[in-house]
Formats: C-alpha cells, sequence, structure tokens
C-alpha cells in the first residue's frame, strides 16, 4: 500500500505540502524527500514523533542511533522503521521537528491511500505551495551584519581624536626639550593627554 502525507506548518496556512511514500519504504526515505522538496540540510539532525489522541509525542523516530544496546528507550531509528509499522488507525498524525533548539515542526498527516501511476518513483511530491519554511533562520553570523540602512557609529573616537588635537596644537618647541633631571619629552605636559579611551572616560 502506498501513503498520502499533508504536510503543513501551524504558524502557516499558506504553506502546504503533500507527499506520497511506499509502505514498504523507511522514515528515513521520508525524512529524505522532505528535505529534497523544502531545500532543507540532509545532514542536519530531526526526528518524527508519533502522537497520541491528545496530541502528545509518544514515541520518537530519529535520523541517528542515540542509546546504547541494553538501554530501554521509546526511540526508533528511520532508516529501519517503516512507514507501514507505525501508520495504522490509531497513529495517522506525525510531527516532523527539523529546529530542536526553537521547536519548530511540520505536522504530518495521514492523508489515504495513493494510487500510484506506473511512472511514480516513490516517494513523490505530489505538490508543494506557498513561501518554505527556513531550517534554520538565523544561521552563522548573519544576525551580527548591518543592516542595509544601519551604519557603525564612529563619532565618539572621531570626539576622541578631536580633543587629543586641539590639545597638541598648544605645544611649544621647547615642551619637548630636556627638563632639569634630564629627561626629554615634558614628563608634566605628558601627564595631561589622554593615554586611552578609558582615560578620557574617566575625565568627562
Amino acid at each position: 500500500m502506498n501513503y498520502k502525507f499533508e504536510i503543513s506548518l501551524l504558524d502557516s496556512s499558506e504553506f502546504h505540502c503533500e507527499i506520497a511514500v511506499s509502505g514498504e519504504q523507511t522514515f528515513q526515505h521520508l525524512h529524505d524527500k522532505i528535505a529534497e522538496v523544502l531545500e532543507f540540510d540532509h545532514s542536519q539532525i530531526a526526528s518524527f514523533y508519533t502522537l497520541d489522541r491528545m496530541g502528545n509525542r509518544v514515541k520518537e523516530i530519529a535520523l541517528l542511533e542515540m542509546s546504547s544496546n541494553d538501554e530501554e528507550t521509546d526511540t526508533w531509528v528511520m532508516d529501519t522503521t517503516t512507514i507501514q509499522e507505525v501508520i495504522n488507525a490509531n497513529c495517522i498524525e506525525l510531527e516532523y521537528v527539523f529546529d530542536f533548539f526553537n521547536n519548530r515542526y511540520l505536522k504530518v498527516e495521514y492523508a489515504g491511500e495513493y494510487i500510484a501511476d506506473s511512472a511514480d518513483i516513490l516517494p513523490i511530491c505530489l505538490m508543494c505551495a506557498g513561501p518554505l519554511p527556513e531550517q534554520n533562520p538565523l544561521e552563522g553570523d548573519d544576525k551580527w551584519e548591518f543592516g542595509e540602512d544601519e551604519e557603525y557609529d564612529d563619532s565618539f573616537i572621531e570626539e576622541f581624536f578631536d580633543d587629543f588635537d586641539e590639545e597638541e596644537e598648544g605645544y611649544e618647541d621647547d615642551d619637548f626639550g630636556d627638563d632639569d633631571s634630564g629627561n626629554s619629552g615634558g614628563g608634566d605636559h605628558y601627564g595631561s593627554r589622554y593615554e586611552s579611551i578609558d582615560d578620557y572616560l574617566d575625565r568627562l
């Protein structure tokens, strides 16, 4: 038997997708097809979850085996779990979590048997409409970049050096001569200059 699934987002009524898969194929096949259609990175961690009648997650179907052999767990693995093993009258709705950090997921609902055409190669995307969800909306360093209308404000640094230049305008040639102790450079004068930005802040 072939299964048809309707895939949607909770926070978007515009996005809608339908994928058909053979009951003998695994959840790995379904995961790969979803990632292909939505242009996701296939290697990113993802899991399917079965739901009870109250909508609570019951069993995880994970991309990778996460437990040891002697550890009891409610987790199955995608590449060894077939569609027909899970989907039945008591389990017709799943959640496909693709962003664990933000708990973002797709609703995957059984929508009836799919009668395949002789040319169909399952799994197959039957339709996909609306804006595709982003897998990692804040990926990389994008959140640190300035927007098109934003500019770096360097007025503070300019003010610091403007004050520094004004003070230097009052220097006389003998400011750099030897003092009575034999040291050159006029130590008292240099002591009144800003040694750092922190020094400048302290004097404000």
